[in-house]
């Protein structure tokens, strides 16, 4: 790890790190490069791998918002943010549920979200309220739509953060989606085919990663009626043929995933799904016309063509443009121009990363003649 990353990490950490009694130690333990941090909460020790900083500035994170938090005997974390309903988090050994729940509730509460344990009535609260329940033996997280999640089958970051608190797949309030059909491509656990579902659309979810895939099934299964509006598809859009695709080597559902590029240097692992172009795609699962092409594919959408979008009434765009996927916005612009379309840039969270919208960001367009209709 350089120093400039070092910096970095003890950057996004340094707000919320006076909850943690040995803060000078836990900053030079990520200076000099330890692989693994001690935090001392409360005089209790508790550690984190470094490959796991993310969990742990979240777990600060959630303690510097609590109201309060005790530790017990038995070495859990007791937490109220409200000072009415408490989360149990143990300090060893987390799980990919706890894990999640601990990114969920700092997520959350860093764009506005509150948090319930209890089933409510969600016209009584807010739109930014979630329930956080559990079900035999295991937890669940209520969006005010109404939308079910098993906790350890999401990426809280983006299924519950960006979804659903920050509401990011929403570009007019007024917008219409009933019978509407839209192609969600990289539709990893199923929230955004879950949110266009819950609007009345009719959705086709491709999804090439066969754990995000699962978790994307299992989440379909909380929510049987809008499931009946959904058809999962275990593919890759971007070109035809078996591709191949390169993966964190990590046990967890989250991380990116791509065919066109390889962002995790030696630490990877390659799996290999069958592939469609979209106009393939459309005609394989007799999509008649897509209103709205959502995707968030790590570099598939340099691979749309003219001939690709003829169908297409809308795009929702998340591109990234970095120098090792070897394309440029531009290309991607120059199909959208070919094609018709009036489109803008904007970004979700500017505090993010430092990137130039020319490198990253998210872009919505019409196709020019719907606009004047």
């Amino acid at each position: 790890m350089s120093i400039i990353h070092k910096l970095g990490i003890i950057y996004y950490l340094l707000p919320f790190i006076k909850v943690v009694d040995n803060r000078f130690g836990l900053i030079l333990s990520i200076l000099i490069g330890c692989k693994n941090y001690t935090l001392k909460i409360k005089g209790h020790s508790v550690s984190f791998s470094s490959v796991k900083f993310d969990i742990m500035l979240h777990f600060v994170m959630v303690l510097m918002y609590s109201t309060s938090y005790v530790i017990t005997p038995d070495r859990k974390i007791k937490l109220t943010l409200d000072m009415r309903n408490t989360f149990t988090v143990p300090l060893d050994d987390l799980s990919i549920e706890d894990e999640n729940l601990i990114v969920t509730l700092a997520v959350g509460l860093r764009y506005g979200a509150n948090f319930e344990t209890k089933n409510i009535n969600f016209k009584d609260f807010r739109d930014k309220t979630l329930v956080i329940s559990e079900s035999n033996g295991e937890k669940i997280i209520e969006t005010s739509r109404g939308i079910k999640f098993y906790l350890d089958s999401i990426h809280p970051g983006n299924t519950i953060g960006e979804a659903f608190v920050q509401d990011i797949h929403t570009i007019r309030y007024d917008d219409d989606y009933t019978d509407k059909t839209v192609v969600d491509v990289g539709a990893e656990c199923g929230d955004t085919a879950l949110y266009y579902a819950s609007r009345g659309a009719k959705v086709f979810a491709f999804e090439p990663m066969k754990a995000h895939y699962d978790a994307m099934l299992r989440n379909l299964s909380l929510n049987p009626e809008l499931a009946k509006r959904i058809t999962p598809i275990n593919a890759a859009i971007g070109k035809d043929g078996i591709l191949k695709f390169y993966h964190a080597n990590k046990a967890d559902i989250a991380g990116r995933s791509s065919f066109v590029y390889n962002a995790h240097g030696d630490n990877y692992v390659v799996f290999e799904v069958q592939g469609y172009s979209l106009s393939s795609a459309i005609k394989e699962f007799n999509i008649s016309h897509v209103d709205i092409l959502k995707t968030d594919c790590k570099g598939c959408e340099f691979f749309l063509t003219k001939q690709d979008l003829e169908k297409v009434d809308q795009v929702k765009i998340e591109y990234e443009a970095f120098e090792i996927t070897k394309h440029s916005l531009a290309e991607l612009l120059k199909v959208l121009d070919d094609s018709g379309f009036e489109y803008m840039l904007y970004r979700i969270n500017p505090n993010r990363d430092s990137f130039s919208n020319k490198v990253s960001g998210h872009l919505f367009g019409r196709k020019i003649q719907n606009l004047k209709k």
